[in-house]
């Protein structure tokens, strides 16, 4: 079902080299996989008639005003490109030359918030987002919903979501009840930990989902 693989709960694994297959029922348990959301993507681009990025941006980015977005690579991005970093601190860029749902967005942090606060405008939207979320880790207090994780804390529910590139990384929460929040992009494989301290100034609260296992 479409709403298995919006919260990571189809079963399907992450990025593997093997035969694509579910590896537990769908909607039993939390599991990442980039491999579901490919499919949501195939899914659109076959019921719209259109290839997923012309898709997206006729019913998402133009919509909404965002001018900078993307979701592949060309040289018309480059005035506002900034290449990535390397853990070791050498130079990393990695173009994606075909949209990838699960990983090629290319933005700015404006243009996201901007995502984020149209989404929390629209109340049936929200909802729909926030319901029969799927545990992801109940110790953090944090679960996933559809196209979204879920963070229970002070100030909360929050809403977050990750980028994990080489050379780059993300992170962007905001609180569904107050709509507070904020956008972090980082051109560094070590940017991540950026993120807990900026919380601490613009969403104070014990936030589990900075020791989430998959953030790095």
């Amino acid at each position: 079902p479409v709403a298995s693989l919006l919260t990571h709960s189809a079963g399907l694994p992450n990025w593997t080299s093997g035969t694509l297959a579910p590896e537990f029922e769908a909607g039993s348990r939390w599991q990442y996989s980039g491999e579901g959301y490919v499919l949501l993507q195939a899914v659109l681009a076959a019921v719209s008639g259109q290839d997923f990025e012309s898709f997206m941006t006729r019913s998402v980015f133009e919509p909404l005003g965002m001018r900078h977005t993307h979701l592949r690579w060309s040289e018309a991005l480059r005035p506002l490109f900034v290449p990535g970093t390397s853990r070791f601190g050498g130079a990393s860029q990695f173009d994606f030359v075909e949209p990838n749902a699960a990983a090629s967005l290319y933005t700015t942090a404006d243009d996201y918030a901007t995502l984020m606060a149209a989404l929390l405008a629209d109340a049936a939207l929200l909802s729909r987002t926030l319901e029969r979320p799927v545990s992801a880790d109940a110790e953090l207090g944090l679960s996933w919903g559809r196209g979204w994780g879920i963070e229970d804390a002070a100030g909360g529910p929050y809403l977050w979501q990750w980028g994990n590139n080489p050379g780059f990384r993300a992170f962007a929460i905001v609180s569904a009840s107050t709509g507070k929040g904020y956008v972090l992009l980082t051109n560094s494989e070590r940017g991540m930990p950026l993120a807990a301290p900026l919380a601490r100034t613009t969403i104070p609260a014990e936030h589990g989902v900075f020791r989430f296992h998959m953030l790095g």
